[in-house]
């Protein structure tokens, strides 16, 4: 009677090897899910109000007055906006991905390779090999060094993307505020350039002015109401893109108190800033220094790797035979030949990878001094823009007091005082273009030196593991 293999052990033999089941993937985006989550972001949300009060006990720059002011209601800052953008906005969780990715590919370097067993056929009643891999010339090492290195510029383009993030909140605020100040000089022109319109109109009728006269300042009251309509959009526009700039949709911002005193009062900066020493650090500590820095290093590390593999890995294969009463056990070692290619294509490849990195790495360190050169050059042309835009408004406004007092006196009529007061309003609207100006350049060295001017003390905060995962419990803002 044959006798019965029981199938036990092999069963147990596959279990062990394919290991703990994984963990099973998120489940597929929902288009309808996530529109709805999306739509029904909201700046009062408690978990958001958390997250920024936490993120204001750990600011070094909580010193600063507004960062004392309590988190809940509005009025809401270029620092609190900017901590609800990096909270909600969609590229930091796309950079955040990219980081646990790469996180994943150090456990992945840091594998080593799986033994396989072979069962050797017949004639033999039961034989097997096992075949082991050991790795040599320190592979493993130079793969876990690279897999590292990616980690870690991972990271820091986090750090990148956090900063762009705010580099777009602090536009797109500035952009609202000055829309705002727009509006507000273009009415307080409105006035005036209506008064003086129906002034000419009655001159005309008594025959003390021309008609062209009257048509010229009609062609400035269209232009002035054209002008007023613009602003309305600009203004309409400039918060749909702080909205998005934040990462919330529109109806969030509607009867959200905005707290534009970072720009009403701008710091006082030197005309050196974009040189010295924080020139220096800006080239040497950006983000993206560092993260090119590690993308380096990483493909270093694959040269490294990959020069290695012209070494064979050993192979060690001990096996069993037992046939008619005989055991047969042997150590077969094993290695492969490399006479077809010494593994010169890949290290070529690798060579090439290397020295595109170091390329790259000089082309941004290249555009960071050119941003540098620029934002400085702006800002110290914006001050000198600034200071005349000053004296144009001082001396329209000297005007206009005189011509009023020339008016209380008898000595001039009401078509001459109107004209002092536009030509004091188009003053003030070139001193804002001026200003704006000057903004602007402040703007572009934040971006350039990676410091935040307008609010100092302000930093972007760890931002792994997510904010909104790990303030995903709060019920309520911290007070």
């Amino acid at each position: 009677m044959r006798a019965r293999i029981c199938p036990r052990p092999a069963f147990v033999l596959f279990a062990f090897c394919i290991g703990c089941a994984a963990k099973p993937p998120a489940p597929a985006p929902s288009p309808e899910a996530g529109a709805a989550a999306l739509e029904a972001r909201r700046l009062d949300d408690p978990r958001l109000l958390a997250f920024i009060a936490a993120s204001e006990r750990l600011d070094p720059g909580r010193a600063d007055p507004e960062a004392g002011a309590p988190v809940g209601p509005p009025p809401w800052t270029l620092r609190r906006l900017t901590l609800a953008a990096l909270y909600f906005h969609p590229d930091l969780d796309v950079a955040r991905s990219a980081l646990a990715l790469a996180e994943a590919g150090k456990v992945t370097a840091g594998e080593r390779p799986n033994p396989n067993i072979a069962f050797v056929p017949p004639p033999f009643l039961f034989g097997a090999v096992v075949n082991a891999v050991i790795e040599t010339g320190g592979k493993r090492g130079d793969r876990m060094a690279a897999a590292n290195a990616l980690a870690e510029a991972a990271r820091e383009d986090l750090v990148t993307a956090g900063w762009q993030v705010r580099g777009g909140v602090r536009d797109a605020m500035l952009a609202l505020w000055e829309a705002r100040r727009r509006g507000e000089l273009l009415a307080a022109e409105a006035a005036p350039e209506h008064e003086l319109a129906r002034a000419e109109a009655a001159r005309l009728a008594a025959g003390a002015a021309s008609a062209p006269e009257v048509g010229a300042i009609e062609i400035e009251v269209a232009a002035l109401a054209a002008a007023r309509s613009d602003n309305l959009k600009a203004q309409a526009l400039a918060q749909a893109r702080l909205a998005r700039a934040i990462g919330v949709p529109l109806a969030a911002l509607r009867g959200v108190a905005l707290d534009f005193a970072r720009f009403e009062h701008p710091p006082t900066l030197g005309a050196d800033l974009a040189e010295g020493q924080l020139r220096r650090a800006a080239l040497l500590g950006r983000s993206d220094v560092k993260a090119e820095l590690a993308s380096f290093a990483a493909a270093d590390a694959r040269l490294r790797e990959e020069l290695a593999n012209r070494y064979p890995n050993l192979t060690l294969s001990p096996g069993y035979n037992w046939y008619q009463g005989i055991n047969t056990y042997a150590i077969a070692p094993g290695f492969d030949l490399p006479i077809l290619n010494q593994n010169q294509g890949r290290i070529g490849e690798a060579l090439a990878r290397r020295s595109q990195e170091a390329a790259r790495f000089e082309a941004l360190q290249a555009r960071i001094i050119a941003a540098l050169d620029e934002a400085g050059t702006a800002w110290r042309a914006s001050a000198a823009g600034l200071r005349d835009a000053d004296a144009l408004v001082q001396a329209e406004a000297v005007r206009a007091r005189e011509a009023a007092h020339a008016a209380a006196a008898g000595a001039l009529d009401q078509p001459t005082i109107l004209t002092t007061q536009i030509a004091l309003a188009h003053a003030k609207l070139a001193w804002l273009d001026a200003d704006g100006a000057r903004l602007g350049a402040i703007g572009a060295l934040e971006d350039a030196l990676r410091q935040p001017l307008f609010d100092p003390g302000a930093c972007v905060p760890d931002l792994v593991p997510p904010p909104r995962a790990e303030f995903a419990g709060a019920e309520s803002p911290a007070r």
